[in-house]
């Protein structure tokens, strides 16, 4: 067979490839599938796969074809056995969940509880909040984002992780320090001996993080590939993340050697800037940076405009700067630095949401899934926080005018309210996107269709739930103490739904879990006991009336005249996917289908179209080469 010939197409599966055409997966490993999916890979098209690694997909297809028509070789092992930087992630992420349910969430609704039972801010030591907001930061958010990382930022380049196993060291390094950290830091006032354990536990991990983000710049900056726009987000939030290491290692120390009056001057000067730095420095330009690369490589939404992204990249950089700059010179210099601060977070807002509004990522998504929602709601969230900081002057007249006798009042700023909405950025953005890119990625990692998994419609109301009244609740403690016991319940709903989607995450990677027998659009009536739906995959039409293939191939939908196009590519497309591609108008040519199929059963009328048939349906529309995308 010439290589020309060989049927395989935009939306051919690669478990149907690679068990057709073993040879097949030398290519795909070329481009990044290595360890991916298991002996057979993802259970996704071609044309996503092209998609998703940035190759161009006539080039990938003519690759394979050539790969195929090559004369036998010697044996060799087609599908090479899983090294370290393939299943790389896996510890990674199986740490951040266990971080997440113990130091992470779990302490901070622990936390949270006594707070709101107290009814003051003030009922937990400094020391105990920052450790547990340094395990979220550095175990929750860090965990995933190297384990990410080490797996799909070489894959990104076709490339692979340099010193796969002193990228797993990184791993025991940050967690050694963690530990170390969580247990020590709040002890360490009363135990001295303690400072040198918490100290050195922030040593090792400014060590495990520099050395991360070295391998990372070095995989991308030594690739083939060019580096492009989202490359320089992923940069830079690297820089922010060892700087903010540096710095809060530096903080520690000073926090852990002050007391009384030194210690509240410290915390007051350089605890909002470290935040920032984390939150807005580090997590969103790398969440926006990847976000560049999911939305439309992953969803099929449209593509980010590369010059924009590079105009916003400097401008957000300096409002993070701006904001952690002013709020030292507020302490330091002058109150009247408020403006500067100011300024900068509605730079960043404004910066950020043309940014965003660009990718179009509430548009109809070609391959959205049960993952989408996570993301989509996640940027919501985003935006409720950028602009609760815009609006806080607002808040804060109305506190003065309503609750005159308030905390927040008599200081001049809501503590309560600043608060709130770090956590509508925490919890409400940077957790929600951990989970829905994980419930992305993590399925196909493991060789798992989607669309047979539980949608994870609990967690997402459960985490949602509780980010809304712990936000809520907690900008209502300026004006009345009853809002404290509400806010402090809702850590117990982010718990339980975070719970849910890690459990479900493990036995995934574990091979545990278990599938849907079918998807979702298979759980209908019989095609023999109903009309024909634009929803129904080609395969399903032509099970139920195998005659109608007379009808798809007259219609210009040539490839099915291949079984193997007919057992492969068929199974996934649906009629509204097969025409949306090729401009057919879906609906007349489904309701053309089913009077062929009336017409066949009660045999009075021939089955294929007259040659009068309109024009539009005598135009060529290879399923193949015009193609349509599989979900």
């Amino acid at each position: 067979m010439s290589a020309a010939a060989i049927p395989i197409s935009e939306q051919t599966l690669i478990p149907d490839l690679v068990s057709e055409f073993p040879q097949a997966r030398a290519v795909l490993d070329r481009y990044g599938l290595r360890g991916c999916g298991g002996p057979q890979g993802p259970v996704e098209s071609l044309g996503f796969f092209a998609r998703a690694h940035d190759v161009p997909l006539a080039r990938l297809l003519d690759e394979i074809r050539r790969e195929i028509a090559r004369p036998a070789r010697a044996p060799a092992p087609l599908v090479p056995a899983a090294s370290l930087a393939d299943t790389i992630y896996r510890p990674f992420f199986f740490s951040g969940i266990v971080t997440v349910l113990t130091l992470g969430a779990v302490w901070g609704a622990y936390l949270l509880m006594r707070i709101g039972w107290s009814r003051s801010f003030t009922a937990v030591g400094l020391h105990e909040i920052n450790a547990h907001g340094h395990a979220q930061i550095f175990g929750w958010v860090g965990l995933f984002v190297m384990g990410f990382a080490y797996q799909a930022f070489p894959r990104f380049k076709h490339s692979a992780i340099a010193q796969p196993r002193l990228a797993l060291a990184t791993l025991v390094m940050l967690l050694a320090g963690l530990v170390a950290r969580a247990v020590a830091q709040p002890l360490a006032p009363a135990m001295p001996w303690l400072w040198w354990v918490a100290v050195g536990g922030s040593l090792l991990e400014v060590v495990a993080i520099a050395t991360f983000v070295w391998l990372i710049a070095a995989t991308l900056l030594g690739s083939h590939h060019p580096l492009v726009h989202y490359d320089y987000y992923i940069l830079a939030a690297l820089l922010w993340f060892v700087a903010q290491a540096v710095y809060e290692g530096i903080y520690l120390t000073a926090t852990l050697s002050a007391t009384g009056e030194s210690l509240a001057r410290l915390v007051a000067t350089w605890q909002a800037p470290l935040r920032d730095l984390q939150i807005h420095g580090f997590a969103l330009l790398m969440i926006l940076g990847v976000s560049q690369r999911v939305f439309h490589h992953f969803y099929g939404l449209p593509a980010p405009s590369a010059k924009l992204s590079l105009i916003a990249l400097p401008i957000l950089c300096a409002a993070v700067t701006g904001e952690a700059v002013a709020l030292v010179l507020m302490q330091k210099v002058s109150p009247a630095w408020a403006a500067l601060w100011y300024v900068s977070a509605i730079v960043l807002a404004i910066a950020t949401a043309t940014l965003v509004a660009n990718w179009r990522i509430y548009s109809p998504a070609p391959d959205g899934d049960r993952s989408l929602k996570f993301l989509r709601i996640a940027y919501i969230w985003l935006f409720v926080s950028l602009g609760m900081l815009v609006v806080l002057p607002a808040h804060q007249a109305i506190v003065s005018c309503l609750a005159p006798t308030s905390t927040a009042a008599q200081i001049e700023f809501s503590h309560a309210y600043y608060g709130a909405a770090r956590h509508a950025i925490t919890v409400g953005f940077v957790s929600l996107m951990i989970v829905g890119v994980a419930a992305k990625v993590v399925p196909t990692l493991n060789g798992i269709d989607g669309r047979r998994l539980p949608g994870l419609w609990l967690p997402f109301i459960l985490i949602n739930s509780g980010c809304f009244v712990r936000v809520v609740g907690q900008m209502l403690t300026d004006f009345t103490s009853i809002a404290f016991p509400v806010a402090g319940v809702s850590g117990v709903l982010e718990v339980a739904g975070l719970a849910l989607w890690g459990g479900h995450l493990s036995l995934i990677m574990a091979g545990r879990v278990k599938l849907n027998p079918e998807s979702s659009r298979d759980r209908l009536p019989l095609l023999s006991e109903r009309d024909i739906s634009t929803t129904d995959t080609v395969a399903a039409v032509l099970d139920a009336e195998p005659a109608l293939l007379d009808i798809f191939l007259a219609a210009g939908f040539k490839q099915l005249a291949s079984p193997y196009a007919r057992q492969t590519i068929a199974r996934v497309v649906t009629l509204q996917q097969a025409c949306q591609r090729t401009g057919r108008d879906v609906v007349q040519f489904t309701a053309e289908l089913n009077e062929a199929r009336a017409r066949l059963r009660s045999h009075s009328l021939p089955l294929v179209m007259p040659t009068a048939a309109p024009a539009r349906l005598k135009r060529r529309a290879s399923l193949g080469a015009d193609g349509c995308h599989a979900n």
